[in-house]
């Protein structure tokens, strides 16, 4: 899909009707459009959104109210939004149409039509023809807000990724067939209750549906608490990040960085130390406990030297020997079957071959071996607890340290610092408040899920013994059965995707990222920066924006890839334009530029939505090349200037005023200048 051309009337803040033609070029492959604050650069990615789908992102205030206020009192009462779009070598045009007070299913409030020798031959359903260009699931990876992106990939966020990577995966249709399969299931055990054991069967079924609610009950409160946490995360972040700005402050801030660095740096190693001391046991344990058994073994051995038994006097082979040759060692000649012959013969009763002199050699060294380890294992035992205490009085010096530090702040005499630190503390405790009860969850789910697993074990053999209820056994287990395949290919898939996306991650934060780190991506979607020690740093929002746009050029590149995918069982992937509003709000001078550079490879299409000073020096200088069309959003306003400033921009040599006065209404318009 490639966007060519986006009509807006009176739709939110642009009055009247405006359009921009968007960049086809492969190689000038980028769109720049240039607005404030507050002008409409996140109002024409909405605009985009609610054309094809009806909706609009979740931080777009009061997005019912579509038609321009100005519009609505000088009369007119409609609004719309067209794209022109090519997709698989056909044009179309995509519009929707907004009217107040219109009566659901009076006209149709949007329509797709196929461009054919200049006439529109209109799509039916409409919907599902839009989905197959560009899937719902997808279309927020692609139409991206990047003053947001440090959110999206927050520690706590992992929800968002796995699900941003299960809606490029489009496994809707497996999640769906999963689900009916669940109903169906649960329908089957509620019929099969027969004759002989239906009282049984009947109370361990609503047992079942009993614990399943509280299941479900219970990973709802852990998607609010972790929606809460991340929540909390997010306002620490920002009360640090005000913390580091704050001159005053800079520098209590900068070293309660670093106290926290090597806190973490000292708990991985207090967590690899108590590791060692566990392992300790296993590894020696042989040793503290073979003491009387080395003991006793040796006293046998010993005592039985010294009676001559062990090892014995006499040597097997060399008895054996005389026998053979009939001559003693005197060299007189013995008479087979004589007495003397029987004496040496009786010999052989006490004698020892060499296998048994070798195992009682081993049995000694082995028991030696028993008895050096023995002495040896408490001191390496002493020496893993000597190295656990230093840690944990490294650890505690430097929470004390981090106290003083938090002290410092709150004894600062300016501004609202000591406020926020203040603040910072209540937060970081409501933080470990919902750790602990995330855990006592977690712990409930599991014994509930274990007592499922019971009942639907007990369930099942009261089952198969009774011929009307076996019925709905075999059905019900058929259920189970095609259920579970599909959970295994949808976790399949999406471990194809996690390795995909990490080595697409990874090869930009390599390229961009100024520090010497390596991305980890947890099975469960943590996503962190680790340095050479193996520690997780925490992230700047420069750094969570960094990855956020990393993440979404791999999920594009991702979505590429699998256009042509033939599996009947996941959505086909897609080509599409990608859309960024913000991209560099918390980037810093460096990452800006390092930023810039990749974007125009992040998709065949590139559309930039930027401020001023996001489309700083460094910005403009990588995009180079690549910028195929430019726009200016400028705001109009009915009132007069006053005290207020000039603001003006200049563009290939033409200065253009981005904010208007005297205006004839209050609204955005949109002037192309290149």
């Amino acid at each position: 899909m490639l966007l060519e051309e986006i009509r807006l009337k009176d739709f939110r803040c642009f009055h009247g009707e405006s359009a921009i033609t968007f960049s086809t070029d492969p190689i000038r492959n980028v769109t720049l459009v240039y607005a404030e604050n507050g002008v409409g650069k996140t109002t024409l990615l909405n605009a985009l959104l609610w054309c094809f789908y009806g909706q609009t992102t979740a931080r777009f205030e009061k997005s019912e109210d579509i038609l321009n206020y100005d519009a609505k009192a000088e009369g007119r009462n409609t609004a719309s939004v067209e794209v022109l779009f090519e997709h698989n070598g056909s044009q179309y045009i995509a519009k929707r149409y907004f009217k107040p007070g219109a009566v659901s299913g009076s006209e149709r409030p949007f329509r797709i039509a196929r461009i054919d020798a200049g006439s529109q031959i209109y799509i039916e359903p409409e919907d599902t023809f839009i989905n197959t260009v560009i899937p719902r699931e997808m279309a927020g990876h692609f139409l991206f807000d990047g003053e947001h992106a440090e959110i999206f990939l927050g520690e706590q966020n992992r929800s968002a990724i796995g699900d941003a990577v299960r809606d490029i995966l489009g496994c809707t249709l497996i999640e769906t067939a999963i689900d009916d399969l669940e109903a169906v299931s649960k329908a089957f055990r509620r019929q099969m209750p027969g004759i002989s054991h239906s009282t049984q069967i009947t109370d361990l079924s609503n047992r079942i549906d009993s614990l399943t609610a509280q299941i479900e009950q219970a990973k709802s409160s852990i998607d609010l608490n972790v929606e809460e946490y991340r929540s909390v995360e997010s306002q620490i972040a920002d009360i640090e990040e005000k913390l580091r700005n704050t001159a005053q402050a800079k520098s209590l801030q900068n070293e309660r960085d670093t106290l926290q660095t090597q806190r973490q740096r000292a708990e991985k190693r207090r967590g690899d130390q108590e590791e060692e001391v566990l392992k300790w046991l296993g590894e020696n344990g042989r040793f503290i406990v073979s003491k009387r058994l080395t003991e006793e073994a040796f006293e046998f051995i010993d005592s039985e030297e010294h009676r001559g038994r062990i090892p014995s006097p006499y040597n097997e082979e060399f008895v054996r020997d005389i026998l053979h040759d009939e001559t003693c060692i005197c060299g007189a000649h013995i008479e087979p079957g004589s007495e003397v012959a029987q004496r040496v013969a009786r010999l052989l009763d006490r004698a020892a071959n060499q296998a048994m002199r070798d195992r009682v050699t081993k049995v000694r060294a082995r028991l030696s071996n028993l008895k050096s380890e023995r002495a040896k294992a408490p001191e390496r035992l002493m020496a893993a607890k000597r190295a656990l205490a230093g840690t944990n009085e490294e650890i505690a010096f430097l929470e004390g340290k981090l106290g003083d530090v938090s002290d410092k702040l709150k004894g600062v005499n300016f501004g609202d610092i000591a406020e926020r630190e203040t603040r910072r503390e209540e937060l970081r405790k409501r933080l470990s408040t919902l750790d602990r009860e995330r855990g006592s969850i977690e712990t409930n789910i599991k014994a509930a899920e274990s007592e499922v697993a019971r009942c639907e074990r007990e369930l099942n053999q009261l089952a198969i013994q009774d011929k009307e209820t076996k019925v709905f056994a075999k059905r019900r287990a058929l259920c189970e059965n095609i259920k579970g395949s599909l959970e295994n290919r949808l976790r399949d898939e999406e471990a194809q995707a996690k390795r995909v996306l990490r080595a697409s991650i990874r090869k930009i934060i390599e390229a961009t990222s100024r520090k010497n780190l390596t991305l980890r991506m947890s099975d469960d979607y943590v996503v962190s920066l680790v340095n050479s020690d193996g520690i997780a740093l925490p992230k700047s929002s420069g750094e969570n924006q960094l990855l956020g746009l990393a993440f979404t050029a791999a999920l594009v590149e991702f979505a590429k890839i699998r256009k042509n995918a033939e599996d009947k069982s996941l959505l086909p992937g897609t080509v599409a334009p990608l859309v960024l509003d913000s991209p560099f709000g918390q980037l810093d001078r460096a990452y800006r530029s390092a930023t810039a550079d990749f974007i125009p490879k992040m998709a065949s299409q590139v559309v930039l939505l930027l401020s001023q000073s996001q489309a700083a020096e460094e910005v403009m200088q990588s995009l180079g090349g690549c910028i195929g069309s430019e726009y200016v959003l400028v705001r109009r306003n009915k009132g007069a200037r006053g005290a207020k400033a000039h603001e003006s921009r200049q563009f290939n040599g033409q200065v253009i005023e981005t904010t208007t006065f005297d205006s004839k209404f209050d609204g955005t318009s949109i002037v192309q200048v290149s």
